[in-house]
């Protein structure tokens, strides 16, 4: 269920701000809503510091290394500002060694003089100018030059010739291809990029011991976040001269806990209900069997709105049924159980990854059951416990694709039945369940078309959508909307593609299996060939399946996901335009 909000005005003695916000942190009840923020300081820096923590551990995650003992590492209490110098440094040197390589790089065609002899030389009335231009200018230069003045190409890369005019006076001729003059000789320069790269490789070196320290690192990192958080908050208040107000929401069954809170610090509270429209953030509290699902709602950052209704019942269990049918291999399915079972039991002492291995047990294992009754293991096909219905026969492709299609009449059809909690009234109700019948007859017309071809639609099937379509003509159509009106032609259409849709379980499911024969086959080719080959023909297979597994996983995140996020959701009214409750709390 999505957990009723109240809205609070909270007011508090200024002087007693700092108290009231730690006093809210402890609490970990009320997400704030700050209409504007003035900019201080304090938060700026904080800030500064927090995304300059973010670029290192981005740097220490993409770094390999063994961590080993770490001797030379500062106590923990110090770790953070020691992390944060060695990445400014670091930086800072980075900069200084681009810098040179580029000065390097437009010196070195010119090879190694002394820009203060050059200058010494002309004091003494002898110019010697260094210029570039094409080869053609070059040759044609020689006779334009004036007497006691000589030409020495240096170097000629790629049409580009780079020499030096030598004269007893100024040669205006030359200006336009004259380069600007160096500081330094190339020497100087080679020394200082050899100091620099010696400095960034020792800084390199502090890194790699810093990457043991990695998890205090994150530790860190969150405890800062949270320090931003409330300094946020706290540049966020409305100042009323003596008196400082926060608004922002507060569930239901916290309202006392804040009551109690306020009784104790003289706070004045006001709780009042959202207003119609109002952005309200969203907490999803489900059955407790219902909520190893919430992961997967974090992971794609999504939210129902907050006057729509919680879908994660449904989304538990139908997308169990897609990760199943995309996974399609008892092989595969049986491996993750495995994996699953161990990680559950490496990380039960980590609350934080207690629910993703509960929805890994989960899917794990209802692949694992359709893969047996499947008889799909790895590729290969098997009787052992399978059901024929799904794995045998000349009519196994028309009954997976009917399996498909129920899921499709039952899944859109929960989703209007779902509509009916929010129903203001008895026309709303028969304009949703009006669409039930119309996806029957569209059920039917796909059975016809591609599951059973030439199988007649039976009467009653247009009956249903006739009747259907009335249903929701006299309920489900607001005829004082012109755009309604227009659109429902395009809706109708779009509940007979997405009933479509669902064939793509199929369709990846098999696509899957078709794969991990044909890695099969180039291996068992392999082995045939000859037996010193054994090897290769493993390691294809190896990487065969290794490559559908990831191929598998990323379809269940477009297909699977898509069917209850789209299709479903379009048919149920939901928006997924809510956004999560994030209460401001103190960091553990």
């Amino acid at each position: 269920m999505i957990v009723p909000m109240k809205k609070v005005l909270l007011l508090a003695l200024k002087s007693d701000q700092e108290s009231a916000l730690n006093q809210l942190r402890e609490l970990g009840v009320m997400e704030v809503v700050s209409e504007t923020v003035c900019d201080t300081a304090d938060r700026a820096a904080q800030n500064s510091r927090l995304t300059a923590l973010d670029r290192l551990i981005g740097s220490l995650n993409s770094r390999k290394v063994d961590d080993d003992e770490q001797n030379e590492m500062p106590a923990v209490d110090d770790l953070l500002e020691y992390a944060l110098q060695l990445a400014s440094e670091h930086e800072e040197t980075s900069r200084k060694l681009e810098t040179l390589r580029k000065e390097y790089s437009e010196l070195e065609p010119w090879g190694e003089y002394d820009p203060a002899r050059i200058k010494m030389l002309k004091e003494q009335g002898i110019w010697v100018i260094l210029c570039e231009s094409s080869l053609e200018q070059f040759n044609a230069l020689a006779d334009l030059l004036p007497e006691n003045t000589a030409l020495e190409k240096l170097s000629e890369i790629q049409g580009m010739c780079r020499f030096a005019v030598v004269s007893t006076q100024e040669v205006c001729e030359v200006a336009q291809f004259e380069v600007p003059s160096a500081a330094r000789p190339l020497s100087a320069v080679q020394r200082d990029i050899k100091e620099v790269e010696a400095k960034l490789s020792d800084q390199e070196n502090k890194f790699d011991l810093l990457h043991g320290k990695l998890k205090e690192l994150k530790r860190l990192r969150g405890a800062l976040a949270s320090e931003v958080e409330l300094l946020t908050v706290r540049d966020g208040l409305n100042d009323c001269g003596e008196i400082v107000a926060l608004r922002g929401f507060v569930p239901v069954p916290s309202v006392s806990k804040l009551q109690k809170a306020a009784d104790q610090n003289a706070w004045a509270v006001i709780c009042s209900d959202p207003e119609a429209g109002e952005a309200v953030p969203v907490l999803l509290e489900p059955p407790k069997w219902v909520k190893p699902i919430l992961p997967l709602f974090q992971f794609l950052g999504i939210a129902p709105g907050y006057d729509e209704f919680d879908m994660s019942p449904g989304m538990l269990i139908f997308f169990s049924i897609f990760f199943s049918m995309i996974i399609n291999d008892g092989g595969y399915a049986v491996v993750m159980l495995l994996a699953s079972v161990i990680a559950a039991v490496a990380l039960r002492k980590n609350r934080k990854a207690a629910m993703p291995c509960r929805l890994a047990l989960i899917l794990s294992f209802c692949a694992s059951v359709w893969g047996i009754c499947s008889g799909a293991y790895f590729g290969t096909e098997t009787s052992w416990l399978q059901l024929k219905f799904l794995a045998s026969g000349a009519d196994q492709t028309a009954h997976l694709q009917l399996i498909c299609f129920v899921l499709a009449l039952v899944h859109l059809s929960l989703g209007h039945c779902w509509r009916l909690i929010n129903a203001s009234g008895k026309l709303e109700i028969i304009g949703y369940l009006g669409w039930i019948p119309i996806l029957l007859l569209d059920f039917m017309v796909v059975l016809s078309l591609l599951v059973f071809p030439g199988m007649p639609i039976p009467t009653w099937a247009f009956i249903a959508g006739g009747t259907g379509l009335a249903m929701v003509l006299v309920g489900g159509v607001d005829w004082r909307d012109v755009g309604a009106i227009c659109n429902f032609p395009f809706d109708l259409i779009g509940s007979f593609t997405d009933t479509l849709s669902y064939v793509r379980l199929f369709a990846v499911g098999m696509s899957g299996t078709y794969m991990a024969q044909s890695f099969n086959n180039m291996g068992m080719d392999l082995w045939h060939i000859s037996p010193w080959l054994i090897p290769v023909a493993l390691l294809v297979i190896l990487f065969g399946h290794t490559l559908n597994v990831a191929l598998a996983f990323m379809s269940v995140l477009v297909h699977g996901v898509r069917l209850n996020t789209l299709e479903f959701s379009n048919h149920a009214g939901i928006r997924w335009g809510g956004q999560a409750f994030k209460p401001l709390k103190k960091f553990e």
